[in-house]
């Protein structure tokens, strides 16, 4: 036996039972790991990691890795070193010694030795950017002498990952099991494997902090079943919830890591938990008490947001700083951290704001916990693939600089800061189309990262919270960049050449297309600006989006489709930036539309009741001048950057997810060039612009080609049986407010379809193919009997047999759309 070697040419003359002794032999020597008592699971995670590689595989027992303060650590690293290294700060040391190679990974902190093992495997071919889907290295290769020293950019690196979003791992950090129960335990643990991966994706990214939103129980539609059931406790508050939260965080602080959780003060939107649940009883104590339960479940810190949804207030600006102050006060030296959103036109009356120049004016009611205990961490918070000096228009903004401006002066006040930026927005925007936007995301947070170091504060910055939402379809490249720009500061070529080492030489011109793209996307995307600098400019009576390519490679449904034609007529800002839409251009709006524009809007708005043709003339023309030039640019730049991908197909599966993301762009910006001219140009049969359709149909059917191939590809299995269903099916909205997994509607085309099917079948219809539910969405808890009850009876009257309202689909979707699914059959009124 201790002559038959796995990779001995004999091996095929052992007999089957010796065979199998073999291969367990084998599987024993790997390398030699030695760890200090604290960091057993480091040790495991190194084991697992490494097992594998035997001699003959660059591994084996001569490979000699030290974690922390082991005897053989000494010989590299002496105490005076580690006393010496800051908070987080990492040594990464190897020599041969007596004919081994011995590693040393030390630090402070469980952490830092995290680091530093996971620099050491990355630097042996490992990459760790998809958090499912490692690279692993077929043979580890020779290393010369290790000396690194690394400290971070920032003290605070974290990950908010957003639970309201049905995301891979959003049942799990909720307490549910794959089909939205929480009745099996044992179901429920099949995802852990998952949430190991992801706390080994952070630390290989050297981050400190996770955190995300805890969810309330979902409201019964059946008022029945809640009088049934009223005796029986919830599961939000329940002790099995809080074990499972509570395995959660240990298994994060087994690896170093700190863990926080999002819960709002009084926010009802997304089936968020709440301090706060509702108006009766004593608002402190139920603070303080939900409080102490959260601390019972382990986490360190606390996040929270100050409004009853993105748009509104809520609570009044007095109490809110009563309730902030009631908070920090609870956990005591444990940090509470506060959102301050990007949105608009709320104020916090009673409060004025505070920076020079605005003196008189009333704070924006999103920064108000200025006003409170001075201790809170503030969070100014960027949505969507904008930096701090873009255009942008979303959420009433023509751009960011009123927060730049806000955390400038709060950094000049001494106020702890984090910086709250995303790398995927999700809803309609990015990933859910899907459009491959990661370059330009990085190069927003390598960007902002300057800008905000570059502010001449009293302090310096605390560190950044990226807001993530999903990892597939090449944004893991975003998460990655941000991480690495909060631990490192480097240019964004730099950064990705970092990331992408795993492929050795070919990572410098995979980091140059990268970077062309980022450039591309913010010049065409983000700025609407053409070959010469050519600024495209807004569409007749539409928002300031209208001139920027993002608005119309985005996706939309009806829901959102009516928000942002009722923010253009009351002068409000939608969340996404406003697009001259395709049924704009086939036709003249219908007299209801312009009617309703009339009712809703002051001045001169009347007039349009009876100049619609006027308007779509001047409508038709701005797309001549300038919609179509801007599309044409955007469909062929991106075409020929698809075409320079192709270079690396044989990099591995991760560099082929971004092969396949940026052709996915390509096609999407193919698909909807040929809609609008579709739209705006062919009249009868025979015009030249018909053949237009036959374009979108061929983009749209290639693009249905990738997404069934992809699915396979992403590491979904790692969630157990049910990841499949989790990610990509249409389902009942529990735990979020969703009725479909994040990818769903990426995997299914839907934006594509229904915008193919609006010019396919000239529908002015803005409710057309809804999946969103405005009740789910607004009312906490998805709202309960007597507001579903409320909401059938709208549905009824607006539809049913003797006629049908459009405006009845806004209500909600009844059940999963259907591609070309047919026009009711009822009198449309």
């Amino acid at each position: 036996f201790l002559l038959c070697d796995s990779t001995d040419p004999m091996l095929a003359m052992c007999g089957s039972s010796i065979f199998i002794l073999c291969i367990a032999w084998a599987r024993a020597i790997g390398p030699t790991i030695r760890a200090s008592p604290e960091l057993r699971v480091l040790q495991g995670t190194a084991e697992e990691r490494l097992g594998r590689y035997d001699r003959a595989l660059g591994g084996g027992p001569d490979l000699f890795i030290a974690l922390g303060r082991v005897p053989e650590a000494g010989d590299l690293v002496t105490e005076m070193e580690l006393e010496g290294l800051k908070t987080d700060a990492f040594i990464l040391r190897s020599r041969n010694v007596s004919g081994r190679l011995l590693v040393v990974c030390a630090g402070r902190s469980i952490r830092a030795v995290g680091y530093a093992f996971f620099e050491f495997l990355q630097l042996l071919g490992f990459g760790f950017l998809h958090p499912l889907k490692p690279v692993l290295p077929d043979v580890l290769p020779k290393l010369h002498p290790l000396d690194v020293h690394e400290s971070p950019r920032w003290a605070f690196r974290g990950s908010h990952y957003h639970t309201q979003h049905p995301l891979e791992l959003t049942n799990l950090l909720n307490g549910y099991d794959d089909h939205g129960q929480t009745e099996d335990r044992e179901r429920w643990a099949l995802s852990l494997n998952a949430w190991q991966d992801y706390l080994d994706w952070l630390l290989a990214q050297k981050q400190n902090y996770v955190e995300w939103m805890l969810l309330a129980d979902r409201r019964r539609k059946d008022h029945k079943e809640d009088l049934k059931d009223q005796a029986k406790p919830g599961f939000e508050l329940s002790d099995e919830r809080r074990w499972r939260l509570q395995t959660l965080v240990q298994a994060a602080h087994d690896k170093g890591l700190e863990v926080g959780v999002d819960v709002p003060l009084s926010l009802k939107q997304q089936h968020a938990l709440n301090l706060l649940p509702n108006q009766r009883g004593d608002h402190q104590e139920e603070v303080r008490r939900r409080i102490r339960w959260l601390r019972s479940c382990g986490f360190d810190h606390l996040g929270t947001e100050l409004g009853s949804t993105e748009f509104t207030r809520g609570l009044k600006a007095s109490e809110m700083v009563q309730l902030l102050n009631v908070a920090q006060d609870e956990l005591g030296s444990q940090k509470l951290l506060v959102k301050n959103h990007c949105s608009t036109n709320q104020w916090a009356n009673g409060f004025e704001d505070p920076r020079p120049g605005k003196q008189g004016q009333t704070l924006n009611f999103n920064y108000l916990n200025y006003y409170a205990n001075p201790q809170i961490v503030t969070m100014p918070h960027t949505v969507q693939a904008y930096s701090l000096l873009d255009p942008a228009p979303t959420y009433g903004n023509s751009n960011f600089s009123d927060l730049g401006n806000w955390t400038s002066f709060l950094l000049q006040q001494g106020r702890p800061v984090v910086f709250y930026p995303e790398t995927a927005y999700w809803v309609n925007f990015d990933i859910s189309v899907p459009l491959f936007l990661a370059p330009i995301y990085a190069l927003d947070r390598v960007e902002d990262a300057g800008t905000i170091d570059s502010m001449q504060g009293s302090v310096p910055l605390l560190g950044q919270l990226n807001f993530e939402s999903g990892w597939q379809w090449g944004y893991w490249l975003a998460n990655s960049v941000q991480a690495l720009t909060a631990w490192r500061q480097m240019p964004l070529q730099r950064t990705f050449q970092q990331l992408l080492r795993f492929v050795g030489l070919r990572s410098y011109p995979l980091a140059e297309l990268l970077v062309d793209y980022a450039t591309a996307q913010r010049r065409l995307l983000i700025r609407g600006l053409r070959e010469g600098g050519v600024q495209t400019i807004p569409a007749p009576g539409v928002g300031e989006g209208s001139a920027t390519g993002i608005a119309y490679l985005q996706g939309s449904e009806g829901l959102s489709d009516l928000g942002s034609m009722m923010a253009r007529y009351l002068g409000e800002g939608a969340p996404q930036p406003d697009r001259l839409h395709l049924m704009e251009l086939q036709r003249e709006a219908p007299a209801s539309h312009r009617v309703l524009r009339a009712l809703v809007q002051t001045g001169g708005a009347m007039n349009d009741v009876f100049r619609g043709s006027e308007l779509y003339a001047q409508r038709q023309q701005w797309f001549q001048d300038h919609l179509r030039p801007l599309l044409t640019e955007i469909n062929s730049t991106f075409a020929a950057l698809a075409k320079r991908f192709e270079d690396f197909h044989s990099l591995g599966p991760q560099v082929e997810d971004l092969v396949v993301s940026a052709e996915m762009l390509s096609l999407r910006a193919s698909h909807v060039l040929a809609l609008y001219e579709y739209a705006a140009m062919c009249r009868i049969p025979t015009d030249t612009a018909c053949a237009s359709m036959n374009v979108a149909k061929a983009a749209l059917r290639t693009a249905e080609v990738l997404v069934q191939q992809r699915a396979p590809q992403m590491g979904l299995e790692r969630l157990g049986p049910g990841g499949h269903r989790l990610v990509l099916e249409w389902s009942e909205p529990i735990p979020t407010a969703y009725s479909y997994g994040y990818l769903w509607a990426a995997h299914t085309l839907f934006y594509w379809h229904r915008d193919q099917a609006m010019v396919e079948q000239e529908i002015w219809d803005l409710c057309f193919r809804t999946i969103n539910d405005p009740v789910e969405l607004g009312l906490t808890g998805g709202g309960g009997p007597w507001a579903r009850w409320m909401q059938s009876m709208a549905q009824w009257v607006l539809s049913n047999r003797l006629w049908h309202f459009k405006l009845s689909e806004c209500l909600g979707p009844p059940a999963e759309p259907k591609r070309g699914e047919a026009a009711e059959e009822a009198i449309v009124m």
